[in-house]
Order: structure tokens, then C-alpha cells, then sequence
């Protein structure tokens, strides 16, 4: 019986084998023919079972030698092109390459003329729709269809993106602005000015722009915490902006869309029939979430249809779902699908379908990159200086309320406002990879560099988006000031959007696009200009796409634009954002810091965002994920950390400041360096510059940010001293001292100047402290500047504490560095896992299958780790088992004699016979108590009783082993095997069974 299942089994191993390496072969012959570098993987990257898998086969493969992985392991990280970039490019030595596997055929291309050929030549290189099947769970959409039918989707969907509803939005992002503005600050932030640390940055800018889409695009009003609907809201579109959920749901609107997206991967996976069974709670929230949002537009697409048949007036706005019912359900359409002119009409669930991709593409790809945005201008004081510079040129103090569409719009996103955009989307594109493949009918040719490269029929290709925005050949470059690379495209700089702005040469056309004879012509709807103002620079066709390219871009480009160009108007006209150094000091400890160490803080905090923000991973869209974030705060203009004033001015300002306070070598400094060493300089010397028209505004923001420093001077300066001796300094502040004593020495003929100016000022601190103590006395600042210097010596006490602070320190950072790997936790939890009766049965029946795997699976030589000479270690033959067996007679037999003998018939007995399952029923039976169903019956789990299960497998062992009965089954020479590989054979089981039958007795002993 045995021998017609291995041999079947042995025939489809072969056959598998075989259509393996012949694919393998096929494809490597493809990728050779087209020209293009090709690395060969034993598996397709974008397969969707390794993507969910990968992190468990990589450490496996990486045990393997490095030469066998090294060259195209990364290819297999799913997040690969974000991570490394141009890397592997660069080493590849080519801008296009093919990795082959045996069942596909795959092509990466940073190349700008490849991807401008790509995606405009629709009909040869199609979207790759098999890689979005997973989103038609919805429905079809204009996303997930090609051909005719893309055609009709687009038809459709395109009719509500036009400049109409692009002011209609541009208004609405100001009013929804204004919200998040509130709700960032809250009544205390409205006060002070400053809001508290923001750590949901990202969910925030989320609910932002689902505010925005769910009113433009489809009529719902959606609220912020503490709003209230209009009182004349329709009443049928009440529920879906309410905070609390409506009768029928247990989520409200908003929140059964954030938590579809937030588990849609899992809802792509899993069936929803499974996703209700699970008892996991992603499974659970997954199927919530997706339930009540199939509720919502279901009721939603009635409400619509219901409307379209009564003859209701179009809504305000692009009213997305009114436009795609109109298609199915108006008169005019139902006449022309009866008279036959229409080929296709959009189902119930194509509606649905197309209103949630509307839904992911209308607010999560922006809300991501407004997100991204704001934590680079953070990081990135500077740039956000020159944005509000131009947003007060362009609005000055007028109310946003009052802005004009038309006569706002462009100049905005012609100004640091669209560049700001622009270069947020080169760096972080919402889809780091566009899906395209060869028409599966044909080869298809591209030219590079003026070579003919032939791609074979249903080659996959993917334009790696977030490469080709950073490839130095298709951009303006200059060495990174930053990093000190040779070009600086790694950097964010909205600056380069400046480099060449307004070119327009014979090979562009007057959009700005280069003239080409592939460019397809064709009215697909939607926006029709370059996604780029005319003002900035234009990058070179197929080198910038965030919204792709061709007739399959973004329909909604143009609307996505105006609603971060609005937002960032709206937000710096008003308020800077800072980067949050909680982690680092308090509020009150960087109000006491000078200048320098301010510095040292907040480059710790540029770091740390810089970090957090390469650590983004793009699923459906590219962003933060594992609730990693940058905490931000939102401070009024003039209250920001630093010096509000200094942050106004431009470079050339800050240049003529430094030449004439006299600071040296400033030449080759930064602004924000800039502004650092005038503030340092001018907060040193305030006596000096206080009273200067120059700085009065700088000393007045100074004392709006932290209060007055001429007062803090004024009531705690050197002039007055209490009259007693001045204690020895301790061990490590001996140094410092050192370094004052100079710095007072400068400042001494810098104070005889204006001892003048400030007499008055010490006078009136004389009498004030002379009112309040007798211990007082008035003494030259002159003089006690002078005694400060005698610097003491210190004592052997003050050394012995120095050293027992040092001492305490280091301990107590050991402690939290143990205490914050989690060590202990690990332990303790190890330890509990142990301490059970099943741990004792599994590490013994461990231990058998360790012996016994030595003798059904051996070991077979496969290679030598070579000497290393440096370190005089040998030759080191490995080792490892022989997979071959698994194949055989040989491994199987006593594989399953042993699992039957020691696992199978032993759990069994244990869990029929189960005595302290029916201990515990009894116990329950007699107390009333246990736990109950709905019902009120009471309800036992049954387990594996450990003491039977030892019972009855040493009474198995006992007999298959010791005595050789076989009951006409059991195969005697594998019985022998396993006698013989098991540590002292049958008696060593029996020994293993006691020890786990007494482990069980004491357990139950110590729980009664």
C-alpha cells in the first residue's frame, strides 16, 4: 500500500522538478535576448505568498555561503527600491534589469526613456491589472480594468475632475484646515499659541483629507472632534457625518473606512467567511471594518439611486457616486443601453468599486504626502522660513475665507508652496512602483540610448517610481552640502524645483512635456495640463511621476495639488511646526539652555525624524507603518524655539547682522548656522545690543518665546551677591571654569563701553535687593567678576562625590539599558512557558525525534568553509541533512511509525481518557461554578490528559518495541531503526514516560 503512494508521490516530485528547471532555463533565454543586465532568483519577488513570507525563508537563505545570495537577495525585500535606491543600480551598471525565476519574467527600469515609452504606448505595454485583482473585492474599477472596459470607467469617472470642482475643493481644504488647525491647538494652544506634542501626525492629516473627498466627492459632511452637523443637513446623509454610529452599524462612517484601510491586507487575503471565524483580532477588525463600510455604501448607493430616479439637481461639489449612478440608472441611460448604443454599463458593485478607489486615491495618497511634507519642513527650518516668506508675499494677513480660487492658484503652486509639494512627492511618491507588462501577443521594442532592446510577450515591468525621482542623470545636481555625496538627490530640497525654472526649449511642447512621436493624443478626461507649474522646473518626460504618465495618470492630480497647496497656505500663514525634543528635555530645561546646546538637542531630533521618515514602507501606498511617527508641535509665528525674528530674515540679512556685531569666519555657515551663532552672540552680550534699534524686535521676540532676558539680567545678575564664602568647585567642573574665565574677560571691556547705559538698570536691582535682606550687601560686579576667577582647589570630599556620581550614573544606565532590552521580560517569560506539565512531554519527545532524525534523515557533505589564514583556522567540511531521503521509503516508514507510536495513539488516549477533564466537570458540577454559554449550560474544554498520555504510550512502546508486535502493519525492520536509534532503545522511552507521568502527578498534586 505504501509503495503506490511514494511512487506517485515520487512522479510528481519529478514533474515539478522538471517544469522548475526547464522554466528556469525558458525564461534565462528570454532575459538574454533582451539585452538588459538579469539576475536569476529561485522565486518571484512580487509573488504574493513570498511577499506575505519573506521574513521567514531570508535568515534561512542567509545561513547559506554569501556568495551564493549576495548578488540578488536584496531584490527579494518587497520595500528594496526605497531602501537602497540607486545601490544595486549603480552596481548592475544599467538603468533597466530583468530578474528571471522559473515562472516569471520580471523587469525593474529607473530609465526615464523607457518609462516615457511605457506609458505612452497604452495598447503595447498595458497595466498590469492581474497585480490589482485583489482590490476588485469591492468591484471593478477604473484601478483594476483595462481595455474597452477601462475605457468606460474612465468615461465615467473623469466627468467630476474638472476646474469647477478644483475651487470647490480649494475651498473646502481651507475650512477643513482650519478644523485640524483647532483641534492641533485646543483651548490652551489658542491661549499660548503653542500646541502640546502631535504623535498622530499621520492619522490627523488622514482625517483631514477624508473630510475633504467624503464632502467634495461625495456630499458628506464628516466632523472633527466637538463640531456638530448643519441643522439643514439632508437628513438621509445625517448618519454618515455623525460622530456616534447610526442604528445598523457599529461603526460610524469615517471610522469603518479608516479601519478598512488599516487592515486591508488582510481583507485582500483572507476570505471574509474566514475573517469572521478567526479569533484573531485583526481578523475581527478586518471583518468589522469591511461589513459596516459595505453597509454604509450599499444604503448609500440606494439613497443615490433612489435620488437619480426622482430627477434630484446635481449636488454641489464632484458628487462621485451621483455621477456613477447617473450612468446606470437615469433615463437617458437606461434608453441608451435598451437601444443598444452602449457596449458595457457599470453594475451595482462597479459603482461600489469605483467609489472606494475614489476613497484610497482621494485622500490616502494625499494625506501621506501632506504628512511627509510637514515633517520635512520641520526637520527643515529653513525651507519652511522661505514657504511663509511667500505665502505672506502672496496673502499677506487677509482671511483664508476670502482667497480666490482663480486668482490664487497658480501663483501658489507656482511659489515654495508648489515646490515644497513637488519635491515631497520625488522623495516619498505615493506608489513607489507602477505595475506595467508586454502585451502577451507580441514583442515589443524600447530604445535606450539608441539601442533597440526586444521584450519578450507578458514580461512584467515595473517603473520604479521612487528610483528614477532620484537618479542624478535625469536631474539637476549638485555635491550634497548634507552628506558630502557627489550629488545631493537624496537631499529635501525644494530649492532645485528653482534650478532652470521656466526652460522651454524646441523639444518641449507649450505644456512643458518634450515632443515625441509615441505620445498618445488621446482625450481620456481628467486634467489634462503638466503636473508641474510652468514657473518651476520641468523634469525630463518619464523622471518624475507620482501621479504616473500617459492616458492611465491620476485623474485626480490636478484636485490633489490644490488641496496641499491650500493646506500649507493655510497652516504657515499663521504657524510654524517644530520638531517635538520631549525624548531629549522638557520645556522648561530648553528654555534654560543656551544657544549651543539648543542645537545639540534639536540636531538630535533632525536625526531621529530623518531616520524615522527612511524607515516608511509602502503596501498600498508608501508611508509609516507600526505606528512609528515624528512628533511635531504647531507654535504661532514669532514663538517658535528659536529666535522668531532671527527666522524671518533672509541669508544676505543675516550676513550684513553678522559682519556688523563682528563674528569671524561666517562665511561659509548655513542660515539656520547663522541664526544660531547671531542669537548665541547677541543673547551673550545683551548689555551690549539691548538698548540698539537694530535688535529691538530680536530682543522682543525673545521675551515673547521665553520671557524677557534684559529682566532675567536685570534681577539675577552679577552685581548682587550674597556675602558669604563661595564653595570649591567640583573635580569635573574645574574645565568648564577655564573656558568661562576667558569669555568673561572679553565681555569685561566689552561692559566698561555701556556701564552707563546700564547704571540705572543696576540701581534699581540694588534697591530692590537691599529691601529685601540685610545679608545683602551691594558689591562691583567688577570685583566679585575678578574673585570668580580665583579658581579653589578641590577638596578630597569633592572628588569622592564626583566619583560616587560618576559611579551612580554608569550603574543606573547599565540597569536601564538591561531593563530597556527586555532581558527580564524574556526570562520571565521563558520560564513560565517551561514550568508546565506539556513542556516537560514535548522536550522529551523532542529529544527522541533528535536521535531518530540522525538515523531517517543523515547528514551529507555539501561544502568546505575555506581557511582564513588571518584568523589560522582549517579547512571546515559542512554538513548538512539529506533532503533527498524525504523522498524514500527509507525516511517515511519509520518517520510515521514513530509519530503514530509516540504521538498519535498517546494523544488520543489521553484525550478520550480523560481523568482530569472529568475531575474538573464534576468540580463544576457540584460548585455551580465554570464557564457558561449563552444558554446557561455549563461548557469544559477537554485536554490532552498528560498522565494517560504517558500511560498509553509507554504501553505502545511497551508492546511494539519490547515485545516486536506489529498487528500485521508495522514494519519490523523499521521498528529496528528506531530501537536502535533512540537513546537506550524502548527502555529509554519507558524512562521518558515515567518522568512525564510523575511531572503530571506532582503538577495536579500542587494544584489541588
Amino acid at each position: 500500500m505504501a509503495f503506490p503512494v511514494l511512487a506517485a508521490a515520487g512522479v510528481v516530485l519529478a514533474f515539478a522538478v522538471y517544469k522548475y528547471v526547464s522554466g528556469l532555463r525558458k525564461n534565462i533565454a528570454k532575459a538574454r535576448k533582451t539585452g538588459f543586465p538579469y539576475l536569476v532568483v529561485p522565486i518571484c519577488p512580487i509573488n504574493l505568498a513570498w511577499q506575505l513570507t519573506f521574513v521567514i525563508w531570508v535568515p534561512i537563505i542567509k545561513l547559506l555561503p554569501k556568495s551564493i545570495w549576495e548578488h540578488w537577495l536584496f531584490v527579494m525585500y518587497p520595500n528594496w527600491a526605497f531602501d537602497t535606491n540607486q545601490t544595486h543600480f549603480d552596481r548592475l551598471g544599467s538603468e533597466s534589469f530583468l530578474v528571471v525565476s522559473p515562472g516569471n519574467l520580471l523587469m525593474y527600469t529607473q530609465s526615464a526613456e523607457v518609462i516615457h515609452q511605457v506609458t505612452q504606448r497604452r495598447e503595447a505595454f498595458p497595466k498590469d491589472i492581474a497585480k490589482y485583482g485583489v482590490l476588485d473585492m469591492f468591484g471593478k474599477s477604473v484601478l483594476t480594468t483595462e481595455g474597452p472596459l477601462w475605457r468606460l470607467h474612465r468615461k465615467v469617472t473623469s466627468a467630476s475632475f474638472n476646474e469647477k470642482n478644483a475651487a470647490h475643493t480649494f475651498a473646502e481644504a481651507i475650512n477643513q484646515t482650519r478644523g485640524l488647525l483647532d483641534m492641533w491647538l485646543g483651548p490652551d494652544g489658542a491661549k499660548t499659541g503653542r500646541s502640546k506634542t502631535i504623535n498622530s501626525l499621520e492619522q490627523d492629516t488622514m482625517t483631514w483629507a477624508l473630510n475633504i473627498i467624503g464632502y467634495v466627492g461625495f456630499g458628506l459632511r464628516l466632523l472633527w472632534p466637538g463640531q456638530s452637523l448643519p441643522k439643514d443637513i439632508d437628513p438621509t446623509l445625517a448618519k454618515y457625518g455623525s460622530l456616534d454610529p447610526p442604528p445598523g452599524h457599529t461603526l460610524t462612517f469615517a471610522d469603518s473606512v479608516a479601519l478598512t484601510l488599516e487592515r486591508i491586507v488582510a481583507i485582500m487575503i483572507w476570505n471574509e467567511r474566514i475573517l469572521g471565524i478567526l479569533p484573531f483580532k485583526f481578523a475581527k477588525d478586518a471583518y468589522k471594518g469591511k461589513r459596516n463600510y459595505l453597509k454604509y455604501m450599499g444604503e448609500f448607493l440606494q439613497d443615490k439611486v433612489e435620488e437619480t430616479r426622482r430627477g434630484g439637481a446635481p449636488r454641489e461639489g464632484m458628487d462621485i457616486m451621483g455621477q456613477l449612478v447617473q450612468s446606470q440608472y437615469s433615463p437617458k441611460a437606461k434608453s441608451s443601453n435598451t437601444n443598444g448604443s452602449t457596449a458595457f454599463s457599470l453594475s451595482d458593485t462597479d459603482i461600489v468599486g469605483n467609489a472606494f478607489i475614489m476613497i484610497v486615491a482621494g485622500h490616502e495618497t494625499t494625506a501621506n504626502t501632506l504628512h511627509f511634507s510637514l515633517v520635512e519642513l520641520a526637520t527643515n527650518p529653513t525651507t519652511q522660513r522661505r514657504l511663509q516668506s511667500e505665502i505672506d508675499t502672496l496673502f499677506g494677513t487677509t482671511d483664508p475665507s476670502t482667497w480666490d480660487y482663480e486668482k490664487s492658484i497658480n501663483p501658489l503652486l507656482a511659489s515654495h508652496a508648489g515646490a515644497t509639494i513637488n519635491e515631497t512627492l520625488r522623495l516619498m511618491p505615493p506608489v513607489t512602483g507602477i505595475p506595467k507588462v508586454v502585451t502577451p501577443d507580441a514583442d515589443q521594442t524600447v530604445t535606450v540610448d539608441g539601442r533597440t532592446h526586444v521584450l519578450p510577450p507578458g514580461l512584467a515591468i515595473s517603473l520604479m517610481a521612487v528610483c528614477v525621482h532620484r537618479n542624478p542623470r535625469w536631474w539637476p545636481t549638485r555635491p550634497s552640502e548634507r552628506t558630502g555625496r557627489m550629488h545631493d538627490m537624496d537631499d529635501f530640497l525644494p530649492e532645485r524645483w528653482y534650478r532652470g525654472a521656466g526652460r522651454a526649449g524646441e523639444d518641449e511642447d507649450e505644456d512643458g512635456g518634450e515632443k515625441s512621436a509615441i505620445d498618445d493624443k488621446g482625450d481620456y478626461g481628467g486634467f489634462q495640463g503638466s503636473d508641474v507649474s510652468a514657473s518651476l522646473y520641468r523634469p525630463v518626460r518619464g523622471s518624475y511621476l507620482p501621479f504616473s504618465d500617459g492616458p492611465r495618470s491620476c485623474l485626480g492630480r490636478r484636485i490633489a495639488m490644490v488641496e496641499m497647496g491650500a493646506v500649507l497656505a493655510v497652516i504657515f500663514q499663521k504657524y510654524s511646526i517644530e520638531l517635538a525634543v520631549d525624548e531629549w528635555a522638557s520645556d522648561a530645561e530648553v528654555e534654560a539652555m543656551g544657544p549651543a546646546e539648543r542645537r545639540e538637542v534639536y540636531k538630535k531630533a533632525q536625526e531621529k525624524s530623518e531616520d524615522t521618515v527612511k524607515q516608511a514602507i509602502s503596501v498600498l501606498t508608501l508611508k509609516l507603518h507600526g505606528g512609528r511617527h515624528v512628533p511635531v508641535r504647531f507654535v504661532e509665528r514669532g514663538k517658535e524655539s528659536g529666535n522668531g525674528w532671527l527666522a524671518r530674515q533672509r541669508k544676505g540679512e543675516l550676513l550684513d547682522i553678522a559682519r556688523d556685531i563682528g563674528l569671524k569666519d561666517y562665511e561659509s555657515f548655513k542660515k539656520t548656522e547663522l541664526e544660531l551663532a547671531i542669537d548665541e552672540h547677541l543673547s551673550d552680550n545683551v548689555s551690549r545690543y539691548q538698548l540698539d534699534p537694530q535688535f529691538q524686535d530680536y530682543f522682543k521676540s525673545r521675551a515673547r518665546a521665553g520671557g524677557s532676558p534684559i529682566k532675567k539680567e536685570i534681577l539675577g545678575g552679577p552685581d548682587l551677591k550674597v556675602s558669604r564664602r563661595r564653595a570649591p568647585k567640583p573635580v569635573e567642573e574645574i574645565a568648564p571654569a577655564e573656558e568661562e574665565e576667558e569669555e568673561e574677560e572679553e565681555e569685561e571691556e566689552e561692559e566698561a563701553e555701556d556701564e552707563e547705559e546700564t547704571s540705572a538698570l543696576t540701581t534699581q536691582a540694588a534697591q530692590a535687593a537691599h529691601d529685601a535682606s540685610t545679608a545683602v550687601v551691594r558689591t562691583p560686579g567688577r570685583a566679585l567678576a575678578m574673585a570668580a576667577r580665583l579658581q579653589l582647589p578641590a577638596t578630597p570630599a569633592d572628588v569622592a562625590q564626583a566619583v560616587d556620581r560618576s559611579t551612580v550614573a554608569v550603574r543606573q544606565r547599565v540597569a536601564s539599558l538591561y531593563q530597556e532590552s527586555g532581558t527580564t521580560e524574556a526570562i520571565e517569560t521563558t520560564r513560565e512557558w517551561l514550568s508546565t506539565v506539556h513542556s516537560v512531554v514535548s522536550a522529551i519527545a523532542l529529544f527522541e525525534l533528535y536521535r531518530l532524525r540522525q538515523e531517517v534523515l543523515p547528514d551529507r557533505y555539501a561544502f568546505t568553509v575555506p581557511a582564513v589564514a588571518l584568523l589560522g583556522t582549517p579547512d571546515y567540511p559542512v554538513h548538512l541533512p539529506d533532503m533527498f531521503a524525504l523522498v524514500t521509503a527509507g525516511f517515511w516508514v519509520p518517520a510515521l511509525t514513530w509519530a503514530v507510536t509516540s504521538v498519535v495513539l498517546p494523544s488520543l488516549g489521553g484525550y478520550f481518557f480523560n481523568l482530569s477533564g472529568a475531575a474538573a466537570h464534576h468540580h463544576q458540577g457540584s460548585s455551580g461554578r465554570g464557564r457558561r454559554t449563552s444558554a446557561g449550560n455549563q461548557q469544559v474544554e477537554y485536554t490532552v490528559d498528560p498522565v494517560m498520555f504517558s500511560i498509553v504510550k509507554a504501553i505502545v512502546t511497551y508492546v511494539v518495541y519490547a515485545q516486536g508486535v506489529t498487528f500485521g502493519v508495522i514494519n519490523p525492520e523499521a521498528v529496528g531503526r528506531i530501537n536502535s536509534a533512540l537513546y537506550s532503545g524502548w527502555k529509554g522511552v519507558l524512562v521518558g514516560t515515567a518522568v512525564s507521568g510523575l511531572t503530571a502527578v506532582y503538577d495536579a498534586v500542587l494544584r489541588k
